[in-house]
């Protein structure tokens, strides 16, 4: 910070400052503070933002810093020292990009292993098509994304860094990447632009990605009877359901094709950057539109991140939760921060909600749990009459409602004196049965075996009950049946 002392002792410092500010502005007053030179100045409203602006670019090349507000009805221009900007670490860009490189392929490699069904992931194809499908579709939508934040912020004159890439473990193998922004925002229309370009040159880039690799997901090959046990499933945004409409994809559960994740990736890094939150793409948006009041809409998306990672069991909303607190929850002020947006700036940020819904998902992906689950339903009725020495026969169904393939054993239990009870297959006769029946039932969206009990030798009249046990796992079904023997 500036100390008053050192300012006092810089008498012709602070007259070139006055005398840049008096170039723009009719001042009426000076006054030197501990941290700053306060200008007092009468502004021609109509050109303050233009005039500002360019006592802003004035100022930078001379090492200052200009503040405009207004207190008590006073127009302020605080003037502070620019801070020296450290060396460049270029270094630190290039080795988070080369890590970012391998850890983006080696998910790509994972993930193309997964679609074509390997069990080895480090292979020549599975590098060669990870690379292809996955690596540099996603660090294309990436880099287009911070690169058109880094021309914007040319375009103001705002110093910025090159993009730092965040690796990450798979199925993603990136968490994005941000570049940082060394000096304050000039006006809240900056604030606009340089939080939306990003985002919308992301969107862009990735809408043809996920057209090109939608269709390549309805080619095949696809899975559609895998047992969805113990897989990952890719919930899509409202935006990628629009763009399956125009490439309709195949029913019920599919390998999901690595070019389609990597734009499904895109989407997820657009929502997450434009949520309204902190220094947030979406931040920055909010802060020019709403002004000192964006704070509570950071606390209010905080709090339902907090809500969607406890409640809907995505824990990474925790994590995005987390961050946003740790860098800050309160966007800084630009050095302009009276100036009104235009139509066109709040035309752009409504143009952001619209985004930010379009690919959001409260659920983006949810492992799908290993259950045994089934079902035993009887075809017909549990219960017959027969005469003595007669036969009965029951159908019964044994439906996978879990999600993985099965093993159900299925015995008759409790058996009345005089009963002799069989168990075969639906399909098979009674030649093949069983007192105990091992059936298999695979995965297929509620697959299912039907089988016979029949009963024989019925000779003492009477009402004679049995049960059938279905057992699996630590799962045990019983049906009753009753036959009345006349």
């Amino acid at each position: 910070m500036i100390g008053a002392g050192v300012w006092l002792d810089q008498a012709a410092e602070i007259e070139l400052v006055r005398s840049l500010v008096a170039k723009h502005f009719v001042v009426y007053d000076v006054k030197v503070g501990q941290d700053a030179v306060q200008v007092f100045v009468t502004p021609d409203m109509s050109k303050l933002e233009t005039e500002f602006d360019v006592l802003r670019k004035e100022m930078s090349a001379k090492g200052y810093i200009p503040i405009l507000d207004r207190k008590g009805g006073e127009y302020i221009v605080a003037v502070i020292r620019r801070p020296p900007l450290g060396p460049g670490r270029n270094w630190i860009n290039v080795t988070l990009l080369i890590i970012t490189l391998g850890t983006t392929i080696f998910a790509g490699a994972f993930l193309w292993a997964a679609y074509n069904g390997g069990t080895v992931i480090l292979t020549v194809d599975n590098l060669f098509f990870g690379t292809l499908f996955f690596a540099v579709p996603l660090m294309t939508i990436l880099g287009v994304h911070e690169l058109a934040h880094f021309l914007a912020s040319k375009r103001y004159g705002i110093d910025a860094s090159l993009p730092y890439f965040i690796p990450s473990i798979p199925p993603l193998g990136t968490f994005g990447a941000f570049i940082s922004i060394r000096e304050p925002l000039p006006n809240k229309k900056a604030l606009v632009d340089i939080g939306m370009a990003g985002p919308l040159a992301g969107i862009i880039v990735s809408i043809p990605i996920a057209v090109l690799g939608l269709w390549l997901n309805a080619q095949g090959p696809v899975n559609i009877n895998a047992a969805p046990g113990g897989s990952v499933l890719i919930n899509f945004p409202f935006f990628y359901d629009l763009i399956a409409l125009i490439v309709p994809q195949p029913e019920g559960l599919i390998a999901f094709h690595p070019l389609a994740f990597a734009a499904w990736v895109g989407f997820f890094v657009t929502a997450i950057n434009l949520l309204p939150a902190g220094q947030l793409d979406g931040g920055h948006v909010a802060r020019g539109l709403l002004g000192d009041n964006a704070k509570y809409l950071s606390i209010a998306v905080v709090g339902i991140l907090i809500f969607l990672g406890l409640f809907y069991g995505y824990l990474g909303w925790l994590f995005f939760a987390f961050l946003i607190v740790f860098i800050g929850m309160r966007h800084p002020s630009p050095l302009n921060d009276i100036s009104r947006l235009d139509k066109r700036r709040i035309g752009v940020g409504v143009l952001g909600l619209v985004l930010l819904v379009g690919t959001f998902v409260p659920v983006p992906l949810e492992e799908v749990p290993v259950t045994y689950d089934f079902q035993v339903a009887v075809l017909g009725s549990n219960e017959t009459v027969v005469a003595a020495g007669g036969e009965a026969y029951f159908n019964v169904t044994i439906v996978n409602t879990g999600t993985v393939n099965n093993q159900v054993r299925t015995s008759v239990i409790n058996t009345p004196a005089g009963f002799s009870t069989l168990l075969y297959p639906s399909g098979a006769n009674s030649s093949n049965a069983t007192n105990t029946l091992l059936v298999q039932i695979p995965y297929d969206r509620g697959a299912s075996v039907t089988m016979h009990v029949g009963v024989s030798n019925v000779t003492a009249p009477g009402v004679k009950v049995f049960q059938l046990e279905s057992i699996s796992n630590d799962t045990t079904v019983l049906r009753q049946f009753t036959v009345t023997v006349t």
